[in-house]
């Protein structure tokens, strides 16, 4: 028998030691083939959205080898298994929607059990997070919005790298950046 065409097996031992070493992990199936994928974190979304200067197929297949911890290879590899495994992974991004109350000047960010503090963002405080990104690499200006505005947290909030903290915070932060609507209207 080929070993290219033989079934890669995978059992729940292996699965658990994964899950000890990366939290969460995922099964992706594609017809008669199976990738494993680790959970993102926020370094691999940075490296897949900064990849994505090459276009957005460079952003799935950054995001696709980052996480593949085990499987059949030409999930990676043979555009019939890829592209359709590259549409899936857009699920990794249906985190929790943050809630925002207003407090004052300030804003409450909750992000499911946990909660921060923020003061109103200003045109100068994006300007300087601006400035801390020169190179404009993806999430950093967020984190200094976030640095520079943030009054209270809590302790979760100081991972960098929980993409399930921290996807839905600079959610929130950039709706408070936007809480009026605009609409430009050609007369």
């Amino acid at each position: 028998m080929n070993t290219k065409d033989a079934k890669i097996v995978i059992d729940d031992k292996q699965i658990n030691d994964w899950k000890a070493k990366y939290g969460g992990v995922y099964e992706l199936p594609v017809e008669d083939k199976t990738a494993y994928l680790r959970e993102p974190k926020m370094k691999d979304y940075k490296r897949a959205f900064n990849a994505m200067s090459n276009g957005n197929l460079a952003f799935g297949e950054e995001l696709i080898n980052v996480l593949f911890i085990g499987g059949d290879e030409e999930i990676k590899t043979n555009d019939e298994y890829f592209l359709p495994a590259r549409n899936e992974i857009k699920d990794f991004f249906n985190y929790d929607d943050p809630e925002i109350k207003s407090e004052g000047n300030n804003s409450i960010i909750t992000v499911g059990d946990f909660k921060c503090k923020v003061r109103m963002i200003t045109r100068n405080d994006i300007k300087i997070a601006e400035k801390k990104n020169p190179s404009g690499k993806a999430f950093v200006t967020q984190e200094k919005l976030f640095e520079a505005i943030c009054l209270e947290k809590d302790e979760v909030f100081n991972d960098r790298d929980d993409a399930s903290v921290r996807m839905p915070l600079y959610q929130a932060i950039e709706k408070l950046q936007n809480k009026k609507v605009a609409s430009l209207k050609k007369l």
